[in-house]
């Protein structure tokens, strides 16, 4: 029995093949994770230091920098959103806090 199947198996170059044709993201899930922390600090019920709730809304709300990496719009734009209305929209929730409770746990 040859070892050679094994190591033409996992070779660097079949490695980003199968990453390449993936529908899994490993970055794409990160920064779905950066953005859901974010919401969930900014609306959630958990006691959070109030630091870390204006971090977040800070983050959520503020100046749209697509360019800025790691920033909200970077963020949202990396995972196919439109930040201008992804922001309208969780500005929506600030009024109806029942509702962003139950779309949260969604998140968790």
């Amino acid at each position: 029995m040859s070892n050679s199947g094994a190591v033409n198996r996992f070779s660097p170059e079949r490695e980003e093949d199968f990453e390449a044709h993936s529908p899994v993201k490993p970055e794409r899930n990160l920064l779905a994770a950066v953005l859901a922390r974010a919401i969930c600090d900014a609306f959630g019920t958990a006691h959070c230091e109030r630091h870390i709730v204006r971090s977040a809304r800070q983050w959520l709300f503020g100046k749209l920098t697509p360019k800025k990496p790691f920033s909200f719009a970077w963020v949202a734009l990396h995972l196919d959103l439109e930040p201008l209305a992804l922001q309208q929209s969780l500005r929506e929730y600030e009024s109806k806090p029942d509702e962003i409770q139950e779309r949260l746990s969604f998140l968790r």
